[in-house]
């Protein structure tokens, strides 16, 4: 299997598109490292991976608390060595009017979507540099919404074309120890954090839930919203050593609804 004997590290693990790497990995033969704010949700999460026979290491962490991230990337690599890529999978979606937009809000979506993605990414780049791993790869997931702007998605948009930015600047940084730093945009993806958009978006626009869902997937031109697991098939190989070449892009996957 590609990333056999590979140690892996993903963040938002319990649900979602970070689940779903996390398990792309372990089929893969990786070992996953598994963070997230929900020791519960991650147990349950872990349990489904260790069931491909690889190991799975939950932490608790806040990525708005750099003492946090450090911390647990310390026991990393106690526990595990040498880290071989790390998906930046975690993130806050909060919508609101521009008029009435509260700095709490603000504050937690950049805490959260750019520094936690950054300091999380540094510290993983410090232990690859440390133990000297071949073709490191940090991916990051950014959105549809940090290319092209989307009502009510102030804080969100900004941290994720953060993110995007990020990418170029880390694998400029990160290039002479050959560690690449890719990330990716999705368009609008069935999780419970879209669920979660559906709501304010709907209320913004006033419309119930079904007919906002409803509009915005007939502007997709493949018809539909993507599936977590169609989202883990790119980080995945741009985790692997099918993308050595790769480092610095953006790489679009919205079923069409971007062309930038």
């Amino acid at each position: 299997m590609e990333l056999t004997g590979r140690n892996c590290v993903v963040s938002g693990a319990a649900g979602g598109i970070g689940f779903a790497v996390s398990e792309k990995y372990a089929k893969s033969g990786a070992n996953v490292v598994m963070l997230d704010v929900n020791m519960k949700t991650l147990e349950r999460a872990v349990e489904k991976i260790e069931a491909y026979d690889v190991k799975a290491l939950p932490m608790v962490v806040d990525l708005a608390s750099v003492a946090e991230i450090e911390k647990a990337m310390e026991i990393v690599d106690q526990s595990f060595g040498a880290v071989n890529a790390l998906a930046n999978c975690a993130g806050v979606s909060l919508y609101g009017d521009l008029l009435e937009y509260t700095e709490k809000n603000w504050d937690l979506s950049l805490d959260i979507n750019l520094k936690g993605t950054f300091f999380l990414s540094q510290a993983a780049a410090k232990n690859m540099v440390k133990h000297g791993v071949k073709n490191g790869k940090i991916v990051s997931v950014s959105s549809q919404a940090g290319r092209v702007g989307e009502q009510g998605g102030h804080a969100y948009g900004a941290s994720k074309a953060g993110i995007c930015m990020l990418a170029q600047t880390m694998a400029l940084d990160l290039a002479k120890y050959g560690i690449c730093c890719t990330a990716i945009a999705p368009g609008i993806t069935d999780t419970p954090l879209f669920r979660n958009y559906l709501k304010n978006g709907a209320e913004m626009a006033g419309m119930t839930e079904q007919e906002f869902e409803k509009m915005r997937a007939q502007k997709i031109p493949l018809g539909r919203f993507a599936r977590t697991d169609e989202i883990a098939d790119l980080i995945w190989f741009l985790s692997s050593d099918k993308a050595n070449y790769i480092t610095g892009a953006t790489i679009d996957i919205t079923g069409g609804n971007v062309n930038v």
